[in-house]
């Protein structure tokens, strides 16, 4: 039996698909499929990572040789013992139910109070969006939450209050009667901005994507889209829509700006296995 038999044996016996054994090694998929197919070989860092993930010896994945097996003796099966339940790591679920609750008690109280429906529903918005995403969203449902919160805050600060990040560009020629405190709530906003973007690029980026040549070109054409668009649609159409277009303009430059990222981190890290599984 050869390597890459061993190690398509030993993947299949795990339950593990090439892209999760993929994640563990921190390789490409591509690799795992070329190790299976005795294209290439792995490194001995690799192989000894492998072992460890296949709870086996050296011996045996790369020589292929069968584990002797030892008889064990018989466990008696508890009468009530049932089937293993796995457990609930994230507790998001909880956590959206609370946060329901929450949103309840103030549609509730703000409706015998004040007798404002629509009151209630709007304060108790951040708590039903959030709660919603961590009942139904199985990964980084955190980071979903955060991303919401932010937007809501920014509406509230637009339309309520006038701020946006933007006063931050005014920095240099600020002066006392205009608010400083509308300034230190602009660097609140921008700084808030930054910080969720490194922690989405942070999350999502970590899985490698193969550099195809159509990735690549589609990758530098958005980032070149983008920047014309600030150069040249942006001062247009902000003349023409005004402060509608500010909303959604910048919501739209956050999405795409948070997109462009994690493909072209995932597309560095892609490149940066390839380099390492062809020296």
């Amino acid at each position: 039996m050869t390597l890459g038999e061993t190690i398509h044996r030993l993947r299949t016996e795990k339950n593990l698909s090439q892209s999760e054994l993929a994640d563990a090694l921190e390789v490409s998929r591509q690799s795992i499929s070329k190790w299976e197919t005795d294209s290439s070989v792995p490194e001995l860092d690799k192989l000894i990572r492998l072992a460890a993930i296949f709870d086996v010896s050296m011996d045996q994945l790369i020589l292929g040789r069968q584990p002797e097996s030892v008889p064990q003796p018989e466990q008696p099966v508890p009468r009530d013992a049932g089937p293993e339940k796995k457990p609930d790591r994230s507790g998001f679920r909880t956590v959206g139910i609370i946060l329901f609750c929450f949103a309840g008690l103030i549609i509730l109280l703000l409706a015998l109070l004040t007798g404002s429906l629509l009151g209630g529903l709007i304060l108790s918005s951040p708590f039903l969006l959030c709660g919603l995403i961590c009942v139904f969203c199985r990964r980084n449902a955190g980071l979903w939450c955060g991303w919401t919160l932010f937007f809501l805050v920014n509406l509230y600060l637009r339309y309520g209050t006038g701020i946006t990040w933007r006063l931050v560009l005014m920095t240099p020629w600020f002066e006392p009667q205009m608010n400083y405190l509308r300034l230190i709530f602009g660097w609140i906003e921008l700084l808030g901005f930054l910080l969720l973007l490194l922690v989405t690029v942070w999350r999502l980026g970590r899985r490698p994507l193969a550099p195809t040549r159509g990735r690549c070109v589609l990758t530098v054409l958005g980032w070149t889209a983008l920047l014309l668009f600030d150069l040249l649609l942006n001062p247009i159409l902000s003349t023409r829509m005004g402060g509608l277009y500010y909303l959604l303009g910048d919501w739209v430059h956050f999405a795409l700006l948070n997109g462009l990222l994690v493909i072209t981190v995932r597309l560095i890290r892609g490149r940066g296995n390839k380099t390492d599984d062809a020296s």
